[in-house]
């Protein structure tokens, strides 16, 4: 498999880069390149339209489940990582401080509205110079998503700027 790996990263140096997802995964990439980069086990799982792994550590506190999501062809359209509940939000804190250090102040950032049920929240946007968007919720309230015991949960999705964040 580490052969198929390497044969797509030199045709894709050949054509320019491929624009990084997350960790290791590019937009476009096929399901059988992800699936040779993480292997069925009892950390991931495969599903029709996606690839979940869970446990991945954001922080030495804070942990996360990446869901890697397909289009019709089978190629990586979008990323998803979602964070653990944590007590008074300290890791959807974290995570929101860290991506302003490294990327600048968000261009938007705005509270959701929702139903009860709807996980409200904020929203925080950037565009990096890769053409990757990335989309932070820290989730507030609701009883599926922030809500009892001061707890907080957030989601923060990779797609190509181009391609929105399907709202």
């Amino acid at each position: 498999m580490i052969g198929i790996l390497s044969a797509m990263v030199l045709a894709a140096t050949a054509q320019g880069a491929p624009t990084i997802a997350w960790d290791k995964v590019a937009f476009g990439m096929s399901r059988a390149e992800v699936e040779a980069l993480y292997p069925k086990g009892s950390k991931v799982d495969y599903q029709p339209k996606a690839i979940e792994i869970s446990g991945i550590a954001i922080t030495p506190k804070c942990d996360a489940e990446v869901n890697i999501r397909f289009d019709d062809a089978n190629l990586v359209r979008e990323v998803m990582v979602a964070g653990n509940p944590s007590m008074g939000g300290r890791c959807s804190d974290t995570v929101m401080t860290n991506l302003s250090a490294k990327y600048g102040q968000p261009a938007n950032w705005d509270s959701s509205r929702g139903s009860i049920l709807g996980r409200q929240g904020k929203v925080a946007i950037w565009s990096r110079p890769d053409g990757v968007a990335m989309r932070f919720k820290k989730y507030e309230n609701g009883i599926f998503g922030g809500g009892g015991l001061a707890k907080a949960s957030w989601e923060l999705t990779y797609t190509k700027a181009d391609a929105g964040f399907g709202l």
